[in-house]
């Protein structure tokens, strides 16, 4: 890292009709003491308080200062003040998880007459064109909705302002705006991450510090924990952190990240080396308790039988899963005493009845000897040497059991994991030569845990059919998802079949939600493909609206393009199962990613095929909605979608 450009901007001193605040401005002067602390020279790092911060000088500073920062530079923005939300112009509703509404910052000057809020849009724009730069963008925003109902303390005051009655209209945004909402191609990568101080329909509060000042709960926990960390902690290794130290003061403020499922979050602050999690799960204190941020709708059990230990630990540290939630689960460590405030990495260590029993050999000519070393490696696959959580050892014609997975061993060939039904699923292998016990075991896990997400269920919710997700084939001239036009109808057994043109081109397609609840709920739309990878990117865990509709991928057209490996064969082919997560809840849409078969890299989200991204176990952490007890778990559902898309040569008979 090169250079550090930070604008920090803090207003408290709001005219009227804009209540006034008493901690932004101590934010970020707390922040501008942690960069100097942290080496970063005083020239570097720019201030606008109060009445100095207007929404023209913060757009100017934003691009004249962060703008000097090019490739290996950082660029800081960090906001604490009232945020609000606005009316989304009809023109931009494609790029809203709710579909209806925006988020807005209040600058100093937005609610005096002829002034206006900062838009998220025209905060886009602008962090855009310093990303086209080169360096890393990192924003921190401490203001309500945020990331985007509150029980405060008494001494807690919320950040927040009315929102305007009206959508603005493109043209008296920033130059720039219009075409940024009516950009057609490819959905971009992720150009900044993101620390929220909460979800876009929560409030950020204020409380009193250590020394009896006010200061931003988010931002009093943020840098308390840049501080205490010593080393560079990536920015989601600080989200469970700060979310305990917020959690444990403001019931109903959820710190997020963005974007939840991309390289970039596991990134140091303030850039550096991407340092992937050790771990699917992070176990964290919370309201007095140990929390877990998978629950229910990612396929923990409820039934008392979940286990998990801490990554690393020998012998291994466990706690055993005692309550269940769609988005979360409490946990009581077993044996030993967690630090309190500590975040610690955890792994699923054991469950009574995994879902996946699987044989290994058997066949005549099969390899015995390398049969029974991959027996012994599932036996001993968990922490401390207990068997496999994902995966239940059944010897073949076992009576009243059949196993879903089969590992033929030829002593000539590539190991294969084939289901039951004879079909090969995957090699063994990464090559041609003999896998270790440990890589088929590994690839077994893998194909276990995709397996047992699509088929998450929720039998007898209330919610089933309330969400719709609509495949709707791209027509000439299309650049973003139409609003209106129905989608394919699905056939049977849930199956949307597509083809390419005569002329070779893949089919493109566009992915609506249409919501028919009478409340809002929070959807996850994930991509299961073929070859095991489970994408969550294409809509992770928005709140969409009562009524309305969203479109994923930001309004892109998703092309549905078969690999090249494939195109060969007579009968071209790919399968993607889309599978659609509605919840009363925030659920974390990382804790469902998976790499494709055999990589441990994360590809770039794609639109040339849905093909996946993502890493890690079908458990995780990182997005959640704040525990509130005692309350009845909420509601949720999933759908299933597949979308069978033939190549040039793969005519209706080809199945």
């Amino acid at each position: 890292m090169d250079r550090v450009y930070a604008l920090l901007v803090g207003i408290d001193a709001y005219r009227e009709p804009v209540p006034e605040l008493r901690g932004c401005v101590n934010d970020v002067v707390d922040a501008r003491r942690y960069l100097l602390d942290a080496g970063i020279p005083q020239g570097d790092i720019r201030m606008l308080a109060d009445g100095a911060a207007t929404k023209s000088a913060v757009v100017d500073l934003f691009r004249e200062h962060l703008g000097q920062a090019g490739p290996g530079d950082s660029a800081l923005f960090w906001y604490s003040g009232h945020g609000s939300t606005a009316p989304v112009p009809d023109v931009g509703w494609h790029l809203e998880s709710s579909g209806t509404t925006m988020q807005t910052l209040v600058c100093a000057d937005s609610r005096e007459p002829g002034g206006a809020d900062l838009y998220d849009k025209e905060l886009a724009l602008v962090i855009k064109e310093v990303a086209a730069r080169g360096p890393h963008v990192a924003v921190v925003l401490d203001c309500c909705h945020a990331g985007g109902g509150t029980r405060t303390l008494p001494s807690a005051r919320a950040r927040h302002t009315p929102a305007p009655a009206l959508a603005p209209e493109p043209a008296a945004m920033l130059p720039g705006v219009l075409e940024l909402l009516t950009a057609g191609g490819p959905p971009a990568a992720p150009d900044h991450v993101l620390l929220s101080a909460c979800q876009d329909n929560q409030r950020a509060f204020e409380c009193r510090g250590p020394d009896g000042a006010q200061r931003g709960v988010f931002s009093l926990g943020l840098l308390a924990e840049l501080r205490r960390a010593g080393a560079p902690r990536t920015y989601r290794e600080l989200v469970p952190a700060v979310l305990s130290f917020v959690e444990n003061r403001i019931k109903e403020q959820t710190p997020g990240l963005y974007p939840a499922a991309a390289p970039i979050a596991d990134q140091p602050f303030l850039g550096g080396q991407v340092r992937p999690p050790v771990a699917g799960m992070a176990m964290r204190e919370g309201s007095g308790r140990w929390i877990v941020d998978v629950g229910s709708v990612h396929g923990m059990p409820s039934d008392g039988s979940a286990r998990v230990a801490v990554h690393g630990s020998r012998p291994p540290l466990e706690a055993r899963v005692v309550a269940v939630t769609p988005a979360r689960c409490e946990v009581e460590p077993l044996g030993w005493t967690p630090v309190p405030g500590t975040v610690y990495p955890v792994v699923l260590s054991a469950v009574a009845t995994p879902p996946t029993p699987v044989t290994v050999g058997g066949d005549d000519g099969d390899d015995e000897p390398a049969a029974a070393a991959i027996r012994a490696a599932i036996a001993a696959a968990g922490p401390g040497g207990v068997p496999s959580p994902y995966l239940r050892l059944v010897p073949r014609d076992a009576a009243g059991e059949a196993a879903e997975l089969v590992v033929a061993l030829p002593r000539q060939g590539v190991p294969v994991i084939r289901s039951t039904d004879g079909a090969m699923l995957a090699t063994a292998s990464a090559g041609p030569e003999s896998p270790s016990p440990g890589e088929v075991v590994r690839r077994l896990e893998h194909v276990a845990r995709w397996r047992r997400i699509r088929e998450i269920r929720n039998p007898g919710s209330g919610l089933a059919d309330l969400v719709r997700l609509q495949v709707i084939p791209a027509e000439p001239g299309d650049v973003r998802a139409p609003r209106d036009r129905a989608g394919l109808p699905v056939g049977p057994r849930g199956v949307i079949e597509l083809a390419y043109t005569p002329g070779g081109a893949p089919p493109q397609v566009f992915l609506r939600l249409d919501s028919a609840a009478p409340r809002p709920l929070y959807c996850v739309l994930l991509n299961l493909t073929d070859r095991f990878a489970i994408d969550a990117g294409m809509f992770p865990g928005g709140r969409l609206d009562a009524g309305a509709s969203a479109a994923a991928g930001e309004g892109h057209p998703f092309e549905l393009r078969i690999p090249e490996d494939r195109m060969g064969g007579s009968c071209p082919l790919v399968q993607d199962w889309l599978m659609l997560i509605a919840s009363e809840d925030k659920i974390n849409p990382e804790s469902f990613t998976l790499t494709r078969l055999g990589t441990t890299d994360r590809p770039a989200h794609r639109s040339a095929a849905l093909d996946g991204i993502a890493e890690h176990l079908a458990l995780g952490v990182h997005h959640r909605d704040a525990v509130r007890s005692p309350r009845a778990a909420g509601d949720w559902c999933t759908s299933v979608v597949k979308i069978v898309t033939r190549g040039p040569n793969g005519g209706a008979s080809c199945h």
